[in-house]
């Protein structure tokens, strides 16, 4: 039977804090590091992911490299750009090469806040994400126009709600745990996705998510599982 159920578009509290990452490829350690604890910290993080000091076929030849190397630049402006913060990552003799030089002033010319993590010494002081960016709201916008298409294009009936159950579950979880309750996915699915889960999809979701069953989700997303 198809869903009759209507989803909303706003984000609400499911669209986290960005935070681009900036920094010379060297420091590439460094950058995982803190794109690891700024994830942890529920922020989304965009950062470099080409090193091109490393041996690629890809910008074997000179002449390719120096194109890649002008798109790869444009492309991290881009993603200055959509940031809510900056976060420029160092080393402890505070390193900072021409490019990320130049990427700070860009995000200081769309009066984007800037911080600091100094290898060794983490983020260097409170983040910046409390106070509103443009950034923010255009993000927003993207984010509904996306749902938009997303909503369009996807199959109708249990499939659909089966994984929205799991979206739930995954947003229960993320916020209470492995102690997250059938109350906590219900709550979930109404507060971020605008959804009733019927009791039984919002309890097969949460086992698949807090029990280790490796079969129990390709069961759950088939249908089988409390019909």
């Amino acid at each position: 039977m198809p869903s009759t159920t209507r989803y909303s578009a706003e984000p609400g509290g499911m669209l986290p804090p960005i935070v681009t990452i900036c920094g010379s490829t060297r420091f590439r350690q460094h950058i995982a590091e803190a794109a690891l604890q700024e994830t942890i910290a529920g922020r989304m993080v965009l950062a470099p992911a080409v090193d091109m000091r490393q041996h690629h076929t890809l910008w074997a030849d000179p002449a390719a490299a120096e194109q890649l190397k002008a798109r790869l630049d444009a492309l991290h402006l881009a993603k200055i750009s959509t940031a809510d913060e900056v976060l420029v990552v160092t080393d402890d003799q505070l390193y900072l090469g021409e490019s990320t030089r130049r990427e700070a002033l860009y995000a200081e010319s769309l009066e984007i806040p800037i911080s600091y993590w100094v290898a060794g010494r983490g983020r260097i002081g409170e983040s910046h994400l409390q106070q509103p960016a443009v950034a923010r709201e255009r993000a927003c916008e993207q984010w509904r126009a996306a749902f938009a298409r997303l909503t369009e294009a996807s199959p109708k009936g249990p499939a659909r709600e089966d994984l929205l159950a799991l979206a739930a579950a995954d947003l229960a979880v993320a916020e209470h745990g492995a102690s997250a309750s059938l109350v906590d996915v219900r709550r979930a699915a109404r507060q971020h996705l605008g959804i009733d889960v019927p009791h039984d999809r919002a309890q097969a979701a949460l086992t698949v998510r807090t029990e280790d069953s490796p079969g129990a989700g390709v069961q759950f997303l088939l249908g089988s599982a409390g019909r």
